[in-house]
């Protein structure tokens, strides 16, 4: 049969989709997708039928997003000096359809009882989230998105290794198997808990690191606080931009006093209200003694504060002019009593492995005190906590 020119029948049609054929609307279509409609011409030219086909290819472009922030946990640490720091997380998730880089930054938003504090980002800034989108034929660990039109090992950002969320649930990426075109998978390290339908979002999620110092505490004993926010800007769009909650930091400082009391263990006498220690009584003043008494003398540490102390020492230095730190006091070798609050423990006043140590050249007694102290290092004494050094001298004849 021939067929006259104005029978000619026009197919035009079928718009063929070639990256990304869904069976329903995606709500989300990922940047870099490459949508190409491809048209068909048939007709009869009297010796057959013949076709003509003509396409256009559209690249989805990126449309930046503020990025979702959460801020990590309160921090809190030890005041050793201005310098004391601590470091923040801040979890930054894309919203966008594509990858994006974003520059960061950090402010103190209030600060208490301190001059000078300083917060700094450390994570390197521009920071790159990658981003996608899913399309039909996802498992529970097998995601399959657009090709980004570059085969080079990952796909629009995402790589094996990054951290991603899909549906609200965090995943790592195992891997990703990436095709110049069509679709590309990505592999995760453990399954879904449902798999995803087309047009969810697969948002690399990374973590912002936020360095703050304490600075010069203003009134010792009191804790200093720090507050500080991140800021997060597309650098495609800079107002695309997210501020997060803030994250506080306590540097606790803590206020310890020492207290010296003395007794005549030879002629106990005191007429001032006695502090007691282990059955004895103990005088701050009006304590006397003769030629060969023997003193006891008990030094109090007290963490009058809410907060911990740290690298504590007492140091007391004889007056060798006119006593001698009595040898053996406690036992063979034992010149100093420690208590801690859980019951008394004795030292030598060698240079030893112990606590305790007298130099006989400076006349000096020293007792490293505190959780964790050793023969070169003080301790920490806990807020609230009341320790006890005692040694003994003899009145010179």
């Amino acid at each position: 049969m021939k067929y006259r020119p104005w029978q000619i029948i026009v197919l035009l049609m079928t718009l063929g989709l070639l990256v990304m054929t869904t069976s329903s609307a995606l709500a989300v279509v990922a940047a870099n997708t490459l949508i190409i409609n491809q048209a068909t011409l048939s007709y009869d030219d009297g010796s057959g039928v013949r076709t003509s086909t003509s396409s256009v290819t559209v690249t989805v472009a990126l449309v930046p997003a503020a990025p979702a922030i959460a801020p990590g946990p309160n921090q809190s640490t030890t005041y050793s000096g201005p310098a004391a720091n601590l470091d923040n997380s801040f979890i930054v998730t894309a919203t966008s359809n594509g990858p994006d880089n974003y520059t960061l930054g950090t402010a103190i938003t209030a600060s208490s009882n301190t001059t000078g504090p300083t917060a700094n980002v450390t994570t390197a800034s521009p920071l790159l989230l990658g981003a996608t989108v899913t399309v039909t034929g996802s498992t529970l660990s097998v995601i399959v998105v657009p090709s980004d039109g570059v085969s080079d090992g990952e796909v629009n950002g995402l790589e094996g290794g990054d951290t991603v969320v899909i549906g609200g649930e965090t995943r790592t990426i195992l891997s990703v198997i990436d095709n110049a075109s069509g679709t590309s998978t990505i592999n995760l390290a453990s399954d879904l808990s449902a798999i995803p339908a087309s047009g969810v979002l697969v948002a690399e999620q990374k973590s912002v690191l936020v360095n703050v110092t304490a600075g010069t505490i203003t009134v010792v004993g009191t804790d200093i606080t720090v507050d500080k926010t991140l800021t997060v800007a597309s650098v495609t769009d800079p107002a695309q931009t997210t501020t997060s909650p803030a994250i506080r930091d306590t540097f606790t400082s803590g206020v310890a006093n020492l207290l010296k009391y003395v007794r005549n263990v030879t002629d106990p006498n005191g007429s001032v209200a006695p502090v007691g220690y282990s059955g004895n009584n103990y005088y701050a003043s009006t304590v006397t003694g003769e030629p060969g008494d023997v003193l006891e003398y008990l030094l109090v540490a007290v963490n009058s504060s809410a907060s911990p102390v740290t690298a504590a020492v007492v140091t007391d230095v004889l007056p060798t002019v006119y006593v001698a730190l009595r040898a053996n006091a406690y036992g063979a070798g034992r010149e100093v009593t420690y208590d801690n609050g859980g019951g008394p423990v004795t030292y030598s006043a060698a240079a030893d492995a112990d606590q305790a140590n007298y130099n006989a050249g400076t006349s000096t007694l020293t007792v490293y005190i505190g959780a964790g102290a050793t023969n070169a290092a003080g301790g920490t004494i806990a807020a609230g906590a009341t320790l006890y050094t005692l040694y003994q001298v003899t009145i010179n004849p």
